[in-house]
Parts: structure tokens; sequence; C-alpha cells
């Protein structure tokens, strides 16, 4: 039941296309002698630089098996098993509170996952979710909940016909 999957490469494109420009016009508008404008050249040569990371070969997947799930970000990795996980979450994004800006997946610990703290538990109570994934990973943040939620069903043994949303979209095998 091994899975693996990567992120887009249109988003990240466009975003370091936005960072090279918006440093290109940095450096052509600032006066020369000004004071703090290597630092503010600096700090947008990081941001380059960032954008240009998430592009590298391996930078980012998402990594689906019966034990769990993988999230690798910057070359980081952070594995959940999926008795961790007490659900995952849609989450959107909204621009003024009206407007869907960004559509992304979120999940919930359970309570035999111990490695957070008050603060941790605090912050999970108000959002509404513990975590948040990095990436839609080429899907659609719908599609990416129902896959997911599906496979951690099915790890963990729960009947997926007695949630009604879920139900149609999970294949029988």
């Amino acid at each position: 039941m091994e899975r693996c999957l990567y992120p887009g490469r249109t988003w990240p494109r466009v975003r370091l296309l936005l960072a090279v420009c918006f440093l290109w016009m940095v450096m052509t508008s600032m006066r020369p002698g000004r004071a703090g404008g290597p630092m503010i050249i600096f700090i947008c040569a990081m941001g380059v630089a960032m954008c240009a990371l998430t592009l590298a070969p391996g930078a980012a997947s998402l990594k689906l098996d019966s034990q769990g799930f993988t999230v690798r970000y910057w070359f980081k990795e952070e594995t959940y098993r999926w008795t961790d996980v007490k659900e995952f979450n849609l989450i959107t994004l909204r621009y003024v509170g009206i407007i869907p800006v960004r559509r992304s997946v979120g999940f919930r610990f359970s309570e035999s996952y111990g490695k957070r703290n008050i603060v941790l538990r605090i912050a999970g109570a108000i959002a509404r979710f513990d975590r948040q994934l990095p990436d839609n990973y080429g899907m659609k943040a719908k599609e990416l909940l129902v896959l997911l939620e599906g496979c951690r069903r099915q790890a963990v043994g729960v009947d997926a016909n007695q949630y009604p949303v879920l139900a149609p979209a999970i294949e029988p095998k």
C-alpha cells in the first residue's frame, strides 16, 4: 500500500519568479549609499534562495504506507502513525473572512500522541487542527483529504461506510 506523492511545480515556480522580480525591483530602485540597503537586498536574496530550494528534487514529498505517513519538506522528514491521528480536516484560508483563497489539509492528534505540551494543545483547540500539510501534492485539497482519511480508516480498522461523505470516494479493493 506504499504510495509517494510529490508537490506540483507550477506554484513554486510562480513564487520563485515573483521573488526574483521583487529582488530585481529592490536592487534597481535602491539608491547608492542608502542605510540598510544591503540588508534589504540580503533579505530578498534569501527569499529567492528559499523559493528555489522548494524546487530542488527530493525537497518535498508525502509518503503513505500501512503504518502511517511521512511528510518531507525542505529535506526535513516527520513521520506520523495512523493511530496517532484522530481525524483529517479541510482548512480554508479566507481573505477578509469571506473569499476562499487557499485550501489545504490539516489533522488533529489522537489522545495516544503524547508529544504535545499545553501551549500546543491550546493552539490546536483554537485553530481546530494540530498540524497542517505544507502542500496538496498535485491534488485538490478535498481529494487529498479523502485519500488520507481513507488510508487512516483502513489502517485503524474503522468502517468507511459509517461516514457518508467519504464512502463514495473510496474504491473497494
